[in-house]
């Protein structure tokens, strides 16, 4: 049983491989995005919903068929309510060059453009996000590696039990390493782990491996940044 509940956990949420997939198979159907991503048909029909109400995909009705595309500069001024603090605007930019970058997308028709600035973007907050708690985490230890698990729970926006048990699942799979200084512990984050973590994708379908690079990449940079330090390979 705790393997099975092991199994469960992962990076990015259904919304962001529900948009990813729509990204990488322009053109595909609701039964197809289903199969692809690993949810009900029911489930993915409320995710392109959701989206749809966001203005981030758009509907487009081809004979009896929908399919689906992605409005890029939408992507760009989402954040999830609460964790704004959480996504830097260089890491979020980072990755939608990327799905840029995966996509034949040209927009409206036209020559293909670069990402949107997210910064010259008036923001949208929404309640859903593209990033689990495992990613946000991996996020607050980037940003300060000493936050306590009650500031890990204030800035990841979940109970101190709950970050208790991520970091445990985090530490299992040996992409967090936990250090003791003092009364206090601190946060090392491998990420050679991290970027050959196995649930990057769902199922047997292949997340595009430049969007692991990116994020794992991204972190690093976050990391060093704040001054933190990687564990060592």
């Amino acid at each position: 049983m705790k393997q099975q509940q092991e199994q469960r956990w992962g990076f990015l949420t259904n919304h962001a491989l529900v948009l990813i997939y729509v990204v990488r198979h322009s053109g595909a159907t609701v039964r197809e995005i289903s199969a692809g991503v690993g949810v009900t048909e029911r489930a993915t029909l409320e995710i392109l919903r959701l989206l749809s109400e966001d203005g981030i995909v758009e509907r487009h009705r081809e004979g009896r068929r929908n399919t689906y595309s992605v409005d890029f500069a939408a992507l760009a001024a989402y954040r999830r309510e609460g964790t704004v603090s959480l996504t830097p605007r260089e890491f979020v930019d980072g990755l939608i060059k990327t799905l840029l970058a995966i996509t034949d997308y040209r927009g409206e028709g036209g020559p293909r453009r670069d990402a949107p600035d997210s910064g010259a973007l008036d923001p949208k907050i929404g309640t859903w996000g593209f990033f689990t708690n495992h990613a946000l985490m991996l996020l607050s230890i980037v940003m300060d590696p000493d936050n306590t698990v009650r500031e890990m729970a204030l800035n990841v926006g979940v109970t101190e039990r709950a970050v208790v048990a991520i970091l445990n699942q985090l530490e299992d799979e040996g992409i967090v390493l936990r250090q003791k200084q003092g009364r206090r512990n601190s946060y090392l984050i491998d990420f050679k782990t991290l970027h050959a973590f196995p649930r990057w994708s769902p199922g047997d379908w292949p997340l595009p491996p430049q969007l692991v690079d990116v994020a794992v990449s991204g972190l690093e940079a976050l990391s060093r940044r704040s001054g933190g330090m990687s564990a060592a390979s």
